[in-house]
């Protein structure tokens, strides 16, 4: 009987057939797909496109015939309550007062404190937001959202606002908060950006390689609406102009102009003389640590002047602090501070 030589070798299970040297190669191509997907995904945002194109009215009259654009585009199909508003003093006035409003929602979320500034002597143009405000609640606009139309919506009213006032006070809420900051980075005509809320990531999925990840998939994939009540649905409790569902695509381009503002902000200085910043602890829609990393970057980059405000989580306020229906919402606790910085 033959036996076989100490070092002679064993033969691999399936090596007769050539299995297992495909099937490695396979998975450390896989691998390496996948490493290399991952890596895309979650590297920085920095879109490029997105810088400011002023053409500021030199008048009141001016900014009257941009006001009107502004409406003419609020068609039958816009809520009467949801229309772009402007409460005038009938000539400029010292200050004026920019309000841009949150995503779903429309420019029925800042009256009463359009109206407080507009008490204060300011002159106040709320516009609405591009694909915003439709008297159908379950309209698919949403989804057509894009982050250059809502450059372009904040160039225009700022146009606009120039004409209205001596200095220009913009000041935005969750995605309006994301357009407030954006006009602070590039407007230098801004006096003061104050943002509230801003929507720069999730909540949900915090810091910056996950907003990028998200944000990237959210406008590779079919768009997508959710509810903000997965039980309650249309019967969304709060506000009766809100919609009851958003749409991932107007999330993604939402964050990914907030991605160009930290860009722009982690290599240039702000533009704007002021910046306030809010945050709302234990908010459950906004990154507050992305909005962190923003106001780091203004510092680090000579910011002239930057304020910081949080609402303690212990008040439970809404991510919305600004709308008095909102569910949550507190004006007696909200309005003094908000006021404060907005209406210099």
């Amino acid at each position: 009987m033959h036996e076989r030589g100490a070092d002679a070798e064993i033969p691999r299970p399936g090596a007769r057939y050539g299995i297992v040297p495909p099937m490695k190669h396979l998975v450390l191509t896989f691998v390496a797909l996948l490493a290399l997907v991952t890596a895309l995904l979650v590297r920085p945002l920095a879109p490029r496109g997105l810088g400011s194109h002023a053409h500021p009215a030199m008048s009141y009259a001016e900014a009257i015939v941009l006001v009107d654009s502004l409406r003419a585009a609020d068609s039958p199909a816009i809520a009467s309550d949801c229309r772009t508003a402007l409460l005038t003093h009938g000539a400029r006035t010292p200050h004026v007062v920019l309000l841009l409003h949150g995503l779903t929602n429309c420019p029925a979320q800042f009256d009463s404190l359009a109206r407080l500034a507009f008490a204060n002597g300011a002159n106040v143009l709320v516009p609405r937001l591009p694909h915003h405000g439709f008297a159908d609640h379950m309209t698919d606009e949403l989804a057509r959202v894009e982050a250059r139309e809502l450059c372009a919506l904040t160039d225009h009213a700022l146009d606009a606002a120039h004409g209205l006032g001596d200095t220009i006070t913009v000041a935005g809420l969750s995605i309006g908060g994301v357009m407030a900051a954006w006009a602070g980075q590039e407007r230098v005509d801004v006096d003061r950006a104050v943002v509230i809320a801003p929507m720069l990531g999730w909540a949900r999925a915090p810091g910056p390689w996950r907003t990028a990840a998200i944000t990237r998939l959210a406008l590779l994939l079919p768009n997508q609406f959710v509810w903000w009540d997965n039980k309650h649905k249309q019967a969304l409790a709060g506000p009766e102009h809100v919609y009851p569902r958003f749409s991932t695509r107007s999330v993604a381009a939402c964050m990914w102009l907030g991605g160009a503002v930290l860009d722009a902000a982690a290599h240039n200085p702000p533009a704007a003389r002021s910046l306030v910043l809010i945050t709302v602890g234990g908010d459950i829609a906004a990154d507050n640590s992305t909005a962190a990393i923003l106001a780091r970057s203004w510092r680090t980059h000579g910011a002239r002047e930057l304020l910081t405000y949080e609402f303690p989580g212990s008040l439970g306020l809404n991510h919305d602090v600004v709308d008095p229906e909102q569910v949550g919402g507190n004006p007696a606790l909200t309005y003094p501070v908000l006021l404060r910085y907005i209406s210099r």
